[in-house]
């Protein structure tokens, strides 16, 4: 696998990897870029962004590096359909630099950088991210003290949730983890607007997100962010007047706005045995292929 094989698989636009490897790099100066990626994230975005076309540099060391990646994940007999799957994530966020920025290449270089040290993974509808709860979560009979072991839970942008799929994601994850990297969770978490309690009065109560809301325990609710308005709307606006109304979520959620409301980002936990047991009822088991 050679990282233009790689772009071509994740059908970046023709003229976008024209772009992208027609930046020069030598061996010693990728060598130097990954040196500091892997020392400092920060100092390495810094960088980053002194270049004169920092987006597109981003995608092409990316592209470059996520062959080693590929290889890793070979090795640990993880299933190519799990790295090609994950990796979509540099398709999503080159179409969203684009997008945001008018210039070709990658933002979100932080999150993209997960994928390559393998601290994301997409199965299915969802992705998960290894991680330890940073302070004690009590809430009704569920209480978890900081540093317990969790999987963070990642909606990525596609298709509108099934229960099926859901669940089918949610079941194929511990397996997966103990699978391939010896790690045992037992307990999910999730902080998105999607968990917001807000929506409950917005949406029908078949809608897909209320079914994904219905896997968690909702303990609390962030406002620091208007995220719901950043994912629906495509960006936050000062005035909730001047957001499109194109769907029924856009309608609703613009007049629940103008209403004076706001709907902030939920805070949810979930127990793998429960969401086992649920899945296996409804006879949606881990995903076929993802574990053996």
């Amino acid at each position: 696998m050679t990282a233009k094989e790689l772009a071509a698989r994740l059908s970046l636009p023709g003229s976008l990897q024209q772009q992208v490897f027609s930046i020069p790099i030598s061996p010693a100066q990728e060598q130097e870029w990954n040196e500091l990626f892997l020392r400092d994230q920060e100092a390495f975005e810094l960088r980053l962004h002194r270049h004169p076309t920092p987006e597109l540099l981003a995608l092409a060391l990316y592209l470059r590096w996520a062959v080693a990646t590929y290889r890793r994940y070979l090795t640990l007999g993880i299933p190519e359909a799990v790295f090609w799957d994950t990796f979509q994530d540099f398709a999503l966020w080159s179409e969203e630099c684009m997008r945001v920025t008018g210039q070709p290449g990658l933002i979100e270089w932080g999150w993209n950088a997960l994928l390559l040290h393998m601290e994301l993974f997409r199965l299915g509808r969802l992705e998960y991210q290894p991680r330890t709860l940073q302070q004690d979560i009590v809430f009704g009979e569920v209480s978890l003290a900081a540093g317990t072991p969790i999987l963070e839970v990642h909606i990525p942008a596609g298709a509108p949730f099934c229960q099926r799929e859901l669940s089918a994601s949610l079941c194929s994850a511990g397996p997966f983890f103990e699978r391939y990297f010896q790690r045992s969770f037992f307990w999910f978490h999730c902080h998105s607007w999607l968990l917001s309690p807000a929506l409950r009065d917005l949406l029908s109560p078949a809608s897909g997100i209320l079914q994904f809301q219905r896997f968690f325990t909702i303990y609390s609710e962030d406002f620091s962010f208007p995220q719901a308005e950043q994912r629906v709307f495509g960006s936050v606006q000062a005035d909730p007047q001047r957001y499109t109304e194109r769907t029924s979520l856009q309608r609703a959620l613009k007049k629940y706005l103008l209403a004076g409301n706001h709907v902030g980002m939920g805070m949810g936990v979930a127990q793998r045995v429960s969401i086992e047991a649920v899945g296996e009822a409804a006879g949606a088991g881990p995903l076929h292929g993802f574990i053996p």
